[in-house]
């Protein structure tokens, strides 16, 4: 993609186990409440046996909403600073694979496989509380290591692939 100086995105690298582009001291959408707006898809995870699919779906909506209005605010955040669209286009791209992969599809993955593990880990069991309720209370308990287990290989490889495709991550 060229010379890595005419690519640069500044800065890259960790912010809370997550890239960010570029930096500031309060981030609204990383360091907000809202920020808890990503965790939507997993709680639908968690409550998947106790709720209806579209009330499932539901939750993933507000997640990948938030996944968007977060990579949109990265790619504007370039543009000011760069006035570059191509700088900004990378710096949205990072910020949308680093959220696809973060926020939305891999902690549900884990967050599904979990619940049904310890639903078909209780299927024998005798008690109806446990059989109706232990999936969800053991996809909830999950839900808060999940960014301290999966963030720092996610970045990883987000930065790799940044560098791959020829974007200078720079750490702040």
């Amino acid at each position: 993609m060229g010379s890595m100086h005419s690519n640069h995105i500044e800065p890259f690298g960790p912010h809370h186990g997550e890239p960010h582009i570029p930096h500031t001291p309060y981030d609204w959408w990383r360091d907000g409440n809202v920020r808890y707006a990503g965790y939507a898809n997993e709680l639908g995870e968690a409550f998947r046996p106790l709720i209806p699919k579209p009330a499932v779906a539901a939750t993933y909506v507000v997640a990948i909403g938030y996944a968007a209005g977060d990579t949109f605010d990265k790619g504007q955040r370039e543009y000011r600073r760069s006035r570059n669209v191509n700088h900004s286009v990378a710096a949205g791209s990072i910020a949308a694979l680093w959220q696809l992969l973060a926020s939305v599809t891999i902690p549900a993955l884990f967050v599904n496989r979990q619940v049904a593990l310890t639903a078909w880990l209780l299927k024998r069991s005798s008690s109806r509380m446990a059989t109706t309720f232990g999936p969800t209370l053991s996809g909830l308990c999950m839900i808060p290591f999940l960014p301290y287990i999966l963030d720092p290989p996610i970045t990883h490889v987000v930065n790799e692939a940044a560098l791959w495709a020829g974007i200078t991550p720079t750490e702040p």
